[in-house]
Formats: C-alpha cells, sequence, structure tokens
C-alpha cells in the first residue's frame, strides 16, 4: 500500500447540515500527514468559495427553481452521479470512495462498476434507516441494507447509531466507527447583544430563545409555542429558518397558531434561509437555543453544535443519539420528547439558571467533539481498512 491515502468524498446536493458537516470534516482533514482528499461535489455546492481541499465539481447539479424539473433531475442523478465519482475515483487513483450522501436506491446499478473498479466503500450513515421510500420503500430498505454491508468501514455519530446500525443491517461491530459532529463556528457577530436586538426588532428586557434553522414537523416549533404560554410576560421567541411546508405546516400554520394562542407579540419571524453571515448575530441576541424534536429525529444535530460553538446553552429533547451527546458535557436543559408538560418544565429551569452555569459545560463539549479528532479518527480507519 503507497504512504498517501487518497480519498475521494461524494456529496451530491448544495449544503444543510450535512453539507455544514463535509465541509468542516473536509477542512481538518487535508491538514493530516499523507493523507490526500477530494471531493466531488455539484456545481452549486455551498461551500466552494471556502473550501480548503480539493474539489471536483463534476456531479451533475440536482438544483432547478422548477419542482417537477428538480425531481426528474434528482430520480437521473441517483443512477448518473455514483458512476461519475466511481470514473473520478479511478482516474485520480484514489483507493477510497467516502459517500456522505448515500444513493441507496440505485445501488444495484452502480455497485456493479464499484466491484469492477476495486475501489474501497466507506459511507457516512447520518440517518441509519429510511422511513419513506421514493419508490417502494421495502425494495429501498434492502438495498440500504446491501450497500451497508458492502463497506469496509460505516462512520455513525453516536454509540446508538452504532447498535441499530447493527441490528438493521447486521453490520459486524469493528466496521462501525463513532465520529461525532463537531463544533459549527460562524465567526464574529456584526455587533452586542443589545444592539443586534434592536436591529432586529427583538425585546431588549426580555430571556429570548432562538429556534434555528430547518422548520420540519419533527423538530416540533407548535409543540414549543404551546409550551411558552406561560411564560409570555418574560420570553420572546425569534424563529429564523426555512419552513419546509411538510405534513401540510407551513410557514401560515405556525404564525396562525401562534396568533390563537396570543403569542402575537411575543414571536419575532425570519422564515428563510439564513445567510452565514448572519448566523452569529442570531446566535448573539439570543439567551439560548431552543431544539424541542421529537423522537422521530433520530441523527445528530448541526443546531446544537451551532449552538454550542457560539457558547449558547440549549433546551433539547433527550432523543438517544443527542443524549448520549450531552450525558459528556450537560451544555443545557434536556427533556422528553413530543411532551408537553416536560417541555414547558424545561423551559422554567431554563429561565431560572444563569448561562454563566454552563461555561464548563461548553469548555468540555468543544474539546471532547472537537474537529481535529474527529479528523484524525477518520484517517486512522481509512489506514485501517486499507491495511
Amino acid at each position: 500500500m503507497a504512504d498517501t491515502i487518497r480519498v475521494l468524498h461524494y456529496f451530491a446536493f448544495p449544503g444543510g447540515g450535512i453539507g455544514r458537516y463535509v465541509h468542516e470534516l473536509l477542512s481538518h482533514m487535508v491538514e493530516v500527514r499523507d493523507m490526500e482528499v477530494e471531493l466531488a461535489c455539484i456545481p452549486s455546492y455551498h461551500h466552494r468559495q471556502a473550501a480548503r481541499y480539493a474539489i471536483w465539481p463534476g456531479l451533475r447539479d440536482i438544483t432547478h427553481p422548477s419542482p417537477w424539473r428538480r425531481r426528474v433531475r434528482f430520480a437521473i442523478n441517483l443512477v448518473v452521479n455514483p458512476l461519475r465519482a466511481i470514473r473520478r475515483a479511478r482516474e485520480t487513483g484514489a483507493q477510497i470512495l467516502h459517500l456522505s450522501t448515500i444513493p441507496h436506491v440505485t445501488f444495484a446499478w452502480w455497485g456493479r462498476a464499484l466491484r469492477r473498479s476495486g475501489i474501497t466503500l466507506v459511507a457516512t450513515a447520518h440517518d441509519v434507516r429510511r422511513s419513506q421510500g421514493l419508490i417502494h420503500l421495502g425494495y429501498e430498505l434492502e438495498e440500504l441494507k446491501r450497500l451497508y454491508r458492502t463497506c469496509a468501514a460505516i462512520f455513525v455519530h453516536s454509540e446508538h447509531q452504532k447498535r441499530d446500525l447493527m441490528d438493521f443491517a447486521g453490520v459486524p461491530a469493528e466496521r462501525v466507527v463513532i465520529v461525532p459532529h463537531g463544533p459549527y463556528y460562524h465567526g464574529r457577530p456584526q455587533g452586542d447583544k443589545q444592539s443586534l436586538r434592536r436591529r432586529y426588532g427583538v425585546p431588549v428586557d426580555k430571556q429570548v430563545a432562538l429556534f434555528f434553522g430547518d422548520i420540519r414537523p419533527d423538530k416540533n416549533l407548535d409543540l414549543f409555542l404551546r409550551a411558552m404560554v406561560p411564560f409570555r410576560d418574560r420570553l420572546f421567541l425569534v424563529v429564523a429558518g426555512q419552513a419546509k411546508n411538510d405534513d401540510g405546516k407551513d410557514a401560515t400554520y405556525y404564525k396562525k397558531l401562534a396568533n390563537g394562542l396570543g403569542l402575537a407579540d411575543c414571536v419575532r419571524w425570519r422564515l428563510e434561509y439564513i445567510p452565514d453571515e448572519e448566523v452569529p448575530d442570531y446566535l448573539e441576541l439570543c439567551d439560548w437555543v431552543a431544539m424541542p424534536y421529537s423522537s422521530r429525529f433520530t441523527s445528530q444535530s448541526g443546531v446544537l453544535n451551532v449552538a454550542v460553538a457560539h457558547r449558547r446553552p440549549v433546551l433539547v429533547t433527550s432523543t438517544p443519539t443527542i443524549a448520549q451527546t450531552l450525558a459528556r458535557a450537560e451544555v443545557g436543559v434536556c427533556v422528553d420528547p413530543d411532551d408537553l408538560r416536560s417541555l414547558t418544565d424545561g423551559i422554567a429551569r431554563l429561565l431560572a439558571r444563569q448561562p454563566e452555569s454552563f461555561c464548563g459545560a461548553m469548555d468540555k463539549y468543544l474539546q471532547t467533539y472537537s474537529w481535529q479528532t474527529n479528523a484524525t479518527v477518520a484517517v486512522d480507519t481509512y489506514r485501517e481498512v486499507l491495511r
């Protein structure tokens, strides 16, 4: 085996939480000796300008203003893009193809090309299972299991996900490696807390909670609105992110609910994508971050790692992966999933604590889950599978 390890990472979406994860991991991976890494991505990859690692934007783009054209592109590229990545890996001499998004639906097609290439397959399972199918869920789950069993190593984010993967696909424990999320620091804010609150129309005399990121039903914004009713005289909520309009819960649904609960003057809405340069402002103006996620939320959370990077405590649901992460550093208050009474109690507990009381836990979290450590674990795994 050559001393230098060559890895081609595969990411076929523009950005999102997984895109940020890939960007941070690869940014630190290039600092490891005897390691060459390149990212195969689509031309509209959000982090192209900031990347310090090699990029090959040769995957077919899936983005398009028209929803039906976007769906057609996505379906076609489930076949085309894995084949392009395999061809690129062969051209560049990459020994490992690392899937950061997993095109399992079409594995029966591109898997044959992978076997002929002799390239070693590694994947990151951000979500171990799938609850919805594109064509037929039963078939797709079987293909996902086959793909997992083909991998020489699979990265997950917690011990819970590791056990779930072993149960689901029968993957041996030695092939499953825990590589957590690290902190997502977005830089310094453009002002202090008071000036930013005035700029964004947020009260300066109340505690401020931030609900940040994509707004989906499994993130329970509606449950949080109900839980904050008893605290409307001293708690203000900022909602900043895109509403995904799943299950009929669009922006209008959440605003109507807030108005019906008497919270019209207690919520500031910014229902759109928040540019990276504004993220530090929203973290600075808030006192803590609300993450009242449903039990259906099984992955690690990018929002958690943004909050901790900017030293903001969290009110968070104790889903298995998140609970195991916070067990090593208690950077907030944990509540039971989908439980209004527990969530209400959690808000009361957080309102009663001083933010400074979380400083020690923040330091421990940032040290335990550093990107340098995660990159080292990943590269050590590459060496092991090639050995």
